[in-house]
């Protein structure tokens, strides 16, 4: 039975590129062309990663982008990495490099929350909405809603301090510059961000002391309903 509900394979990527990575849609062997769903995280000249779960990481450089869907490199890739082990290729210097933890869920029903590693990202699904009228005869327009929560330890004397919103400009920024989200939908926009959301009350009535900032990001597809 076909997968009409996508849920967890958008949630992967936005979680992927939060630590800017992105999934491999091809493995490598021998060359020195890497295939994935979208390559808007690169540019050329940036220094990547390539690495599985079994296959330490290999650095390389980017020497062009070929279309949306290829990113050429330098030299050939020595290793393999294959979709079966969860490939990914990634900034070698990440734009967020000093995150503990990104997961899927709810900040509210974090276990422990008191001993939570931060800088954490949690993402949570949403609303998911078809509205009528907004595909074909073998298609409906999917709008999945995501909030995604960046959680840090409040600076000494300052809330909402420069250094936090300059880290939540670094995430904007990176949930931005990949509308296509890996591949996995045809567009994605950030519609709303709050730099102090509710969340952050509820989270310190649970023992977790806290800066929050919350984005909500709508990816939209079409899905075939009918071949």
């Amino acid at each position: 039975m076909d997968n009409f509900l996508h849920y967890n394979e958008i949630a992967r990527a936005i979680r992927l590129l939060c630590q800017s990575s992105v999934l491999l849609s091809e493995d490598t062997e021998g060359t020195d062309q890497i295939s994935v769903g979208s390559n808007r995280l690169f540019s050329i000249g940036d220094q990547v990663e390539l690495v599985d779960d079994e296959t330490p990481a290999e650095v390389y450089e980017v020497s062009g982008l070929v279309g949306l869907s290829f990113i050429q490199l330098t030299t050939t890739v020595s290793g393999q990495f294959t979709v079966d082990n969860n490939a990914v290729i990634r900034l070698a210097e990440p734009l967020l490099d000093d995150l503990h933890w990104v997961g899927q869920g709810r900040p509210l029903v974090m276990p422990q929350p008191a001993a939570l590693e931060v800088p954490a990202i949690v993402v949570e699904p949403a609303i998911l909405n078809q509205p009528m009228g907004e595909g074909t005869n073998k298609s409906v327009r999917q709008d999945y809603h995501f909030r995604i929560y960046y959680l840090e330890r409040p600076a000494a004397g300052s809330r909402r301090n420069e250094a936090f919103l300059d880290r939540v400009s670094k995430l904007f920024s990176l949930l931005t510059c990949d509308i296509y989200l890996g591949g996995t939908c045809w567009y994605a926009q950030i519609i709303r961000l709050d730099p102090d959301p509710p969340v952050q009350q509820h989270l310190a009535e649970q023992g977790l002391s806290v800066d929050v900032a919350e984005i909500e990001l709508l990816a939209r597809r079409l899905q075939t309903i009918i071949d």
